[in-house]
């Protein structure tokens, strides 16, 4: 069965008490991950790189976790290019009980050559 691609990037990997199709990733934390991506990124000619090793294949939504990481997409748009940390790091109120953030020029990341998925390597467990 082909899962659909939801607006927080990643491919559904779940599905709720009403059977939709969610990204339990993002559940609970982002509401694109109840949201069907009806417009997804063309894949062609993307590579996908294992989070937790080297391993790189074509990308396909076929992977396991995959997420699309490329221009527009989630990853793209919210993660600062500076400091690597989310566009709500940066508001002031936020920095105000932070001390430790110092970074205070957002410039968005920009889509990144890889897309991201899971290949195994540290098990399934």
């Amino acid at each position: 069965m082909k899962r659909p691609m939801m607006k927080c990037g990643h491919v559904a990997n779940a599905t709720d008490g009403e059977g939709k199709d969610i990204c339990i990733i993002c559940s609970g934390i982002r509401e694109e991950a109840k949201i069907i991506d009806l417009n997804p990124a063309d894949l062609k000619g993307r590579i996908d790189k294992c989070s937790l090793c080297t391993n790189e294949q074509p990308s396909s939504t076929k992977l396991a976790f995959f997420e699309y990481k490329g221009p527009g997409s989630r990853e793209a748009e919210e993660i600062c290019k500076h400091c690597r940390m989310a566009v709500r790091a940066h508001l002031p109120e936020v920095m105000a009980r932070n001390p430790n953030l110092k970074c205070t020029n957002f410039e968005a990341m920009g889509g990144y050559e890889r897309d991201a998925y899971y290949c195994g390597c540290r098990g399934w467990d």
